[in-house]
């Protein structure tokens, strides 16, 4: 733990970690997301807990802050403080609710962090501010499309202007910081499908019950410990259901399929079952060899859109492949284009290269071990 003080030697900032925490931020902390919209019942300060998503899906907690209020200063001494916790490795990449302090303190303490925006927060607010839900509609599809920028600023213009929202402070204000939230803009920036910071929401529900009649700073410390071995608990239910049980194979690429479930956390399976499904969409319309007898190029089109291709290459000596929709960099699974080429070549395996090891049973076989000492906090 560590904690600052005021003038008064009062209580100002605080952080605190455990050695778990400390282990899966190594494996797991590529992409974090934070908000400070629960505020604790004792003296109304935000509390912030810095959580990711581990090789389920799940949740898990970073560190977590209770911090005297909202400016950048202090947004700023809770990411040097977390940093150094974590051995001064910075994430990929970042999701917030947008505060303008914390974007500022993000700037500047990790500046080469991808950042973005949470979506539930935009939708809440295109709805609070236009008010109008088959605006908010047409704008979270926007927000989602996995559109090139191109595609996206012509909706964009079509949308602002259906709407006659040209001049509206807010359309412009959002218009002009597309980048960070707009999936076309954010496409091959890896935020492992975090979209929106709700995984917060969920703890923050969690406190409000567990803190309703609580009165002190140890009562939410307990509080938050509790929810954090709860999901701990899960995660190890979860490691045995992926490494004990079987899933279901539902296609006929019985060796493909096999060797997945074998390799992925069961969550992660079913969402390559899901695309492995969906490649049945797209047909190859063209080969092409490349000169240097390497690579070959494929361009796929999708049943019934041939106006929509995808260009993939395959490098035969790395039996890499690398898609035009950046998918695989953006998610970091195998998209629909990439397994169809798989399927058309006869692999009945994924390569190493098409594996990260965040999907997999085995992706904290590695991760080091801290240990807890129990001494006194420090004071910054």
């Amino acid at each position: 733990m560590t904690y600052s003080v005021d003038e008064s030697e009062a209580l100002h900032n605080h952080i605190w970690s455990d050695s778990t925490s400390r282990s899966d931020y190594t494996c797991f902390g590529d992409v974090i997301a934070f908000d400070t919209t629960y505020k604790d019942n004792l003296y109304g300060r935000p509390i912030m807990p810095i959580v990711g998503v581990n090789h389920h899906h799940n949740t898990i907690v970073f560190a977590t802050a209770i911090i005297a209020d909202e400016t950048s200063q202090s947004f700023e001494w809770v990411l040097h403080n977390f940093l150094e916790a974590m051995m001064n490795k910075s994430p990929i990449s970042v999701v917030t609710d947008g505060d303008r302090e914390m974007q500022r303190a993000i700037k500047y303490v990790i500046p080469y962090a991808n950042h973005r925006l949470c979506s539930w927060h935009l939708s809440r607010n295109a709805q609070a501010n236009i008010g109008d839900l088959k605006f908010t509609a047409t704008f979270s599809k926007c927000m989602a499309s996995w559109w090139t920028t191109e595609e996206f600023d012509i909706q964009w213009r079509s949308v602002v202007s259906e709407f006659n929202v040209e001049k509206h402070p807010w359309v412009i204000e959002n218009g002009n910081t597309r980048h960070l939230w707009a999936q076309a803009y954010l496409t091959s920036h890896f935020f492992v499908n975090i979209r929106s910071i709700q995984m917060c929401e969920s703890m923050n529900a969690s406190l409000a019950i567990a803190l309703k009649h609580k009165k002190t700073y140890l009562d939410v410390v307990r509080a938050i410990e509790d929810g954090i071995s709860r999901m701990r608990m899960n995660e190890l239910k979860a490691d045995y259901l992926s490494s004990h049980t079987k899933p279901f194979q539902i296609t006929k690429l019985v060796d493909f399929e096999s060797h997945a479930a074998e390799i992925f956390t069961r969550e992660s399976f079913l969402a390559f079952q899901d695309v492995l499904l969906r490649e049945t969409l797209y047909r190859i319309e063209e080969e092409i060899q490349s000169l240097s007898d390497e690579c070959q190029h494929y361009i796929l089109s999708k049943y019934k859109e041939k106006n929509m291709t995808f260009e993939i290459s395959f490098d035969y000596r790395t039996e890499t492949l690398i898609c035009s929709c950046k998918k695989f960099e953006t998610v970091r699974l195998l998209c629909r284009h990439q397994l169809h080429i798989l399927k058309y070549l006869d692999y009945t395996y994924l390569h190493g290269t098409l594996i990260q090891s965040r999907c997999t049973n085995d992706s904290k076989a590695s991760a080091p071990s801290y240990v807890d000492l129990n001494v006194s906090p420090e004071v910054m």
